[in-house]
C-alpha cells in the first residue's frame, strides 16, 4: 500500500448518520444508492463514511454516509438526512485498501507516515468505497490538521 498526499472534494452531497453494528457497515451504503435511483437522482460519487466508536458499546458505531448528486434536491424538515454544497477532504493523505480485512493495518500505515513527515492528522478516518469484479475496495483518507 502506498500513501499518497491527496485531497477529495464532493459537490452537492447527502449525508445519512446511523447507529449500526459494525459488522452491517455495508447496508446503509447500499440502500442510499438504490434509493436515489429509485427516485430518479443519480449519484457521481462512491458512497464515502466515517465511523466514531461508541464508549460501552464494542459491537456497534455511528456511521455516517456521503454520496456526491448529480444536482441539488429538496430536503423536507423531517428528512433522515441531510444535504451539503460539499464535502472537503483537505489537505489529506490517503492509501488504497484492496481488503476490508486489512482496513487496521491500512489506518497503522496513514499514522505512521503522518508521524514521520510531522503531519497531525484526524480521525476517524473517511473510507471511499469503490466496487470491482464483486468486491470492495477502499481507499482510506485522513485529514491533516497540520504539518
Amino acid at each position: 500500500m502506498i500513501v499518497r498526499e491527496e485531497s477529495l472534494v464532493l459537490q452537492n452531497v447527502i449525508c445519512v448518520e446511523e447507529v449500526i453494528p459494525h459488522e452491517e457497515w455495508f447496508i446503509p451504503a447500499l440502500s442510499l444508492r438504490q434509493n436515489l435511483v429509485n427516485e430518479e437522482i443519480y449519484y457521481t460519487s462512491p458512497v464515502v463514511f466515517k465511523v466514531e466508536e461508541m464508549e460501552n458499546e464494542p459491537l456497534f458505531g455511528k456511521y455516517t454516509y456521503y454520496i456526491s448528486l448529480n444536482t441539488e434536491v429538496e430536503v423536507k424538515e423531517n428528512a433522515s438526512f441531510k444535504q451539503l454544497e460539499y464535502l472537503e477532504l483537505s489537505p489529506a493523505i490517503n492509501v488504497r485498501c484492496p481488503e476490508v480485512d486489512e482496513l487496521e493495518e491500512a489506518y497503522e500505515l496513514l499514522r505512521n507516515y503522518a508521524s514521520k513527515n510531522g503531519f497531525q492528522i484526524e480521525e476517524p478516518f473517511y473510507h471511499v468505497c469503490f466496487d470491482a469484479f464483486d468486491r470492495v475496495i477502499m481507499d482510506i483518507y485522513a485529514i491533516v490538521k497540520e504539518g
